[in-house]
């Protein structure tokens, strides 16, 4: 490719929505083609929009590719596949100017007259020649991916081999030369049918082994890589993909996935499971999280390290079990009965969700307690192409855990020995003089339960310090932009990539501001933030959340200057910021 080309190439960045029915296979095609884009070298972001129910209410799904790193979707709309007349009715507001529509069916090319005359709409028909075809109006769905191919100037090649990833090991060869079939004969129609001049030509590149996944998956690696071999969940949506990708392949490395009754149970089997020495987790989203705090609370107790990943979802109750919302933040940070330490880890990016739950794993054997993994369902899964760290940059810290031959050298083994940084020697069951009581109540050093006020202190006081001595080992934040500006922004989770790209917006019109990304939540990074704002005269929380939860941490854990003007952006409709959301939010506020 001449260096002219690639030069052009390198300003695409494309935006394509495919929009029917749940049930039409809507979520199924944008899979598909996601991977395909980050095989020709793209970063491809997603956004799935899908109803709880399982057929007929509106589905839509968005692909973002660029040839730059990208953690987000836009708000506008390249190319548009519609399966139906609703779904142009509902998205073709988002059409750009001189977008492609494709629709199935000559009536639904009929624009509404809101839709700019640049947009260009084509009858495609999908569902009858399916039918015609192949006797079943489901393989619309690799011809629309055909098609997809044709108009995006991709090759075949790299399709056929998803294709047979995705059937020949569970359904057979037969099953894949038919949907091969089909990808063809879509390929041939939007050669017929779509004019050369509308199409997206976009160039191949090496993927340099980047990876294509959700933020679920990447929780689920990390779990394996930092060794977890027993994990207890219940089906919940949206953390259910956690504990699927880890079923399969867990048991390979001497693993183990059991679904339980309810989520109680399955954090107070992560806990058993932790006791006896196996690195655990559980996951849970919505009305599950309330279920596990007596176990929460228990962990806390008893000083076993137990990891819980944490999705957010719309609530309350079952509110919109299939949105994201990010209004769990303070629930994990003061909720469950009592006071005992507790760290919540915050990532704002695939590899983020790895990473931190390979932490998680050392944090919570180092703390001897609990540790939340705390997403949302739009990280949580979305697919997105990252870089994943190499093998080498992966530690095991298993704290202060007591071999038998240290165990034999102690006259006297005490689990909940008084030390100076809190955190007591640790060992498992059936090491010869390591044999202790582990008990709900309050106990003493030897785990014998005391209503002793004097010994509550100690052991209150004891438990508490850990916080301290574990700060060290704490993920720190990240702070983006210049210094001195005095616009600030502060978010966490998934707004990052939207805040970042918003604050790119403002450059270009001059105007600096700069982003602190909270990544461990609790205990909350009280003096980082305070030098952050030093200087700064207009701070502005991004959450997505109707009470500003992330604002009232900060509230009650940092002293505001009066010199300082604090703004809330906040979003509480079911789905993620995009930057245009923010950009034009932070241009209102700081005016």
């Amino acid at each position: 490719m001449k260096i002219e080309a690639i030069k052009r190439a390198e300003a695409i960045d494309v935006s394509i929505l495919i929009g029917g029915k749940a049930g039409d296979g809507v979520l199924f095609t944008g899979n598909i083609l996601a991977r395909l884009l980050k095989r020709y070298g793209w970063w491809a972001v997603t956004y799935r929009d899908f109803p709880s129910n399982i057929r007929g209410e509106g589905t839509q799904y968005v692909i973002r590719a660029s040839l730059e790193p990208i953690e987000n979707c836009r708000e506008g709309v390249d190319i548009f596949l519609a399966f139906d007349c609703e779904a142009i009715k509902k998205h073709a507001p988002r059409l750009n100017k001189g977008a492609l529509l494709l629709c199935d069916g000559a009536d639904a090319a009929i624009l509404p007259t809101s839709v700019s005359s640049e947009v260009v709409a084509i009858a495609f028909p999908l569902r009858q020649p399916a039918k015609e075809k192949f006797g079943k109006e489901l393989y619309k769905n690799m011809m629309a991916i055909g098609a997809l191919s044709y108009l995006l100037g991709l090759e075949v090649n790299p399709l056929e081999d998803i294709v047979r990833e995705l059937f020949f090991e569970k359904k057979g060869e037969a099953v894949v030369e038919t949907n091969l079939k089909a990808v063809y004969l879509g390929y041939e129609l939007g050669q017929k049918l779509i004019p050369k001049n509308k199409r997206w030509f976009l160039p191949r590149f090496t993927d340099n082994r980047r990876m294509i996944l959700m933020g679920d998956e990447a929780v689920a690696l990390g779990a394996l890589a930092a060794g977890c071999r027993f994990f207890a969940a219940y089906p919940i949506c949206p953390a259910s993909e956690i504990w699927q990708w880890l079923a399969p392949r867990i048991k390979d490395f001497g693993g183990v996935v059991v679904q339980v009754e309810d989520e109680l149970a399955a954090l107070n089997m992560a806990i058993g499971a932790a006791y006896a020495g196996a690195r655990a987790m559980t996951a849970t989203s919505g009305p599950g999280a309330s279920l596990m705090m007596e176990a929460f609370s228990l962990a806390g107790m008893i000083e076993t390290p137990v990891v819980i990943a944490h999705v957010q979802r719309v609530g309350p109750s079952t509110g919109l079990p299939t949105k994201t919302q990010q209004g769990d933040l303070l629930q994990w940070i003061f909720g469950a009965h009592g006071e005992f330490p507790r760290i919540v880890l915050a990532p704002g990016s695939i590899e983020e969700c790895f990473t931190f739950t390979v932490s998680a794993f050392n944090l919570a054997e180092k703390l001897q307690g609990p540790v939340v993994i705390l997403l949302d369902l739009d990280l949580g899964q979305n697919l997105r192409t990252t870089h994943f760290p190499l093998a080498q940059d992966w530690i095991i810290d298993r704290g202060k855990l007591l071999s038998a031959d240290e165990v034999a050298k102690n006259k006297e083994y005490k689990r909940y020995l008084i030390t100076e940084d809190g955190i007591s020697p640790r060992t498992f069951p059936g090491i010869s003089g390591g044999i202790h009581l582990v008990e709900s109540v309050e106990h003493g050093e030897n785990g014998l339960r005391s209503e002793d006020p004097e010994i509550r202190k100690k052991m209150m006081e004891k438990r508490m310090r850990k916080l301290l001595s574990i700060a060290p080992n704490l993920i720190p934040p990240i702070i983006f932009g210049p210094p001195e500006a005095e616009i600030a922004v502060i978010g966490v989770g998934s707004t990052k990539g939207p805040i970042l790209e918003a604050l790119k917006f403002l450059r270009e019109e001059g105007i600096q501001a700069k982003f602190f990304q909270v990544r461990t939540l609790w205990p909350f990074p009280t003096r980082e933030v305070s030098e952050f704002l030093q200087g700064t005269r207009q701070l502005v929380i991004v959450e997505n959340n109707y009470t500003g939860q992330l604002l009232t941490l900060l509230q009650s854990q940092v002293c505001f200057s009066p010199n300082l003007k604090v703004e809330g952006l906040r979003k509480y409709l079911p789905d993620n910021f995009t930057p245009e959301e923010i950009y034009r939010g932070l241009k209102q506020l700081c005016q």
